[in-house]
């Protein structure tokens, strides 16, 4: 069985920490919205602030370049 997908939506696979998995479900679970639906808000929270907005400090983006 497939599944179509609007042109529009994209699936992107995100590896995350256990820590932060475990954290997401409980919020998921405590406010009965799924795991995607909180990374999509997410989301769209950090791109509503603009593409200006920095997402590390300045030491972390320093050491990324080094």
């Amino acid at each position: 069985m497939t599944r179509s997908v609007d042109a529009e939506i994209k699936r992107v696979t995100v590896t995350l920490p256990k820590r932060q998995l475990d954290a997401l479900q409980t919020i998921a679970l405590r406010e009965d919205v799924s795991v995607a639906w909180l990374i999509r808000k997410a989301v769209d929270k950090l791109l509503r602030k603009g593409p200006e907005m920095p997402v590390a400090d300045r030491a972390q983006r320093s050491k990324r370049r080094e």
